[in-house]
């Protein structure tokens, strides 16, 4: 177990490389290290839940905003995920939420039901429909306040640019890429065809997850670069004006 300076220590450095990450597509560490850095910090909390930061990872969403792009406040906060790594985790942080129920006055079914899906790894969004029409994509940034991101938004095939509802919706979910999307982006980076990180060809523009390639793309501020690259879409809520919010 972590001592108090530790995790103190641990916590700054996995905020350090999660702004890295998150804000200008660094790769000087691979997601499992980090998620295995991250895992130490909530094991600690877990142990200690009177001396957790305020500035831990499991309670600040990572993101901020780059120059180059318009601010814009959530009307909702976008909230980020935690992970587990055993069983023993899940039936804790079931029972933590059946405690919160009880503390709130929540009632839940006697037998709860939950869903389970392969984690998308890539890029968190924020789409807003108007009559129909797109009229603003913007990154979850801190959670607050992200960054307007609608014209790259616009050039990912699987994201409608139109919907046959008029009314006013907002649709959260993940903006990604396949594994052989990746593979084929990075061949075509290393044969020159297409530029890559950094606005580099060849293997020095070549990414090293798929993670970085939707948050880099995204991020650009030519958006044709955008156009170029595989994105996908998959919802997973749906927020109607009036209407309140469904899971997809």
């Amino acid at each position: 177990m972590l001592t108090q300076q530790e995790y103190v220590d641990l916590v700054h450095t996995v905020n350090n490389y999660r702004q890295q990450i998150h804000l200008f597509n660094s790769e000087d560490i691979s997601e499992a290290a980090l998620d295995n850095l991250k895992h130490q910090i909530t094991l600690f909390e877990a142990a200690n839940p009177d001396s957790i930061s305020l500035n831990s990872p499991n309670y600040v969403v990572a993101g901020g905003i780059l120059e180059g792009f318009v601010k814009v406040t959530h009307t909702r906060r976008m909230l980020s995920l935690n992970d587990i790594f055993n069983l023993d985790e899940l039936v804790n942080w079931d029972q933590r939420w059946q405690d919160y129920g009880i503390k709130n006055g929540i009632k839940f079914n006697t037998e709860q039901k939950y869903i389970c899906e392969p984690k998308i790894d890539g890029l968190a969004i924020s789409i807003h429909y108007e009559y129909g029409k797109i009229v603003r994509a913007v990154t979850r940034g801190d959670g607050f306040v992200g960054e307007d991101v609608t014209e790259n938004v616009k050039q990912i095939n699987s994201i409608p640019k139109q919907i046959p509802d008029a009314r006013k919706m907002e649709i959260r979910g993940e903006i990604f890429i396949t594994k052989s999307d990746f593979e084929e982006l990075n061949r075509e980076i290393l044969e020159g065809k297409k530029v890559g990180k950094m606005g580099k060809i060849g293997q020095g523009g070549m990414f090293a997850n798929t993670r970085n390639i939707a948050s880099g793309t995204i991020r650009q501020l030519d958006s044709r670069i955008v156009a170029s690259r595989r994105l996908s879409f998959i919802a997973y809520s749906l927020w109607i004006e009036g209407g309140g919010e469904d899971k997809i």
